[in-house]
């Protein structure tokens, strides 16, 4: 009877953190945030109040807070509009003020005044990477065998 042919068991190598995707990946976000949002990833992410991070309050950004209040229905989330019913002092009528877009017009707003700027970044962003990663091919090894000898799980 034939020997049987032992299995072999395959190593796996670590999970590495890749340096210049996660930089990538950054980029992309906020050219979308900025493109759909009128804010910047960070201010998207970080901001309370809906001020950039100048400390300006801007009347067109969305902030992440402000959709996730909206979504829950909380206070202060976007897309709701508020209202304020006033008297007329001249002819005694009601009159009703509206503040604030709906979150739909305010996106569509957005991306009339960036939409050319994110379209832009989103081709050039991976382009750029790709032609860096091809520049950069041989000293990205050299560091890349150090951080493996290192034991850091990371790679650039």
């Amino acid at each position: 009877m034939a020997r049987r042919k032992s299995r072999r068991t395959r190593t796996r190598s670590p999970k590495t953190l890749n340096l210049a995707g996660i930089a990538e990946s950054a980029l992309i976000a906020n050219a979308v945030t900025v493109g759909f949002f009128n804010v910047s990833l960070n201010d998207f992410i970080f901001s309370k109040d809906g001020k950039n991070s100048a400390g300006t309050l801007t009347n067109t950004a969305i902030t992440g807070r402000e959709l996730i209040a909206g979504i829950t229905g909380g206070a202060g989330g976007y897309g709701t509009q508020s209202s304020s019913l006033m008297i007329n002092p001249i002819t005694g009528g009601q009159v009703v003020s509206r503040y604030g877009m709906p979150f739909g017009a305010q996106v569509k707003e957005n991306l009339k005044e960036n939409g050319a700027q994110m379209v832009g970044s989103l081709i050039l962003i991976p382009a750029g990477f790709r032609v860096f990663n091809k520049l950069t091919r041989k000293p990205r090894a050299t560091m890349n065998k150090a951080l493996k000898m290192s034991g850091l799980p990371m790679k650039v």
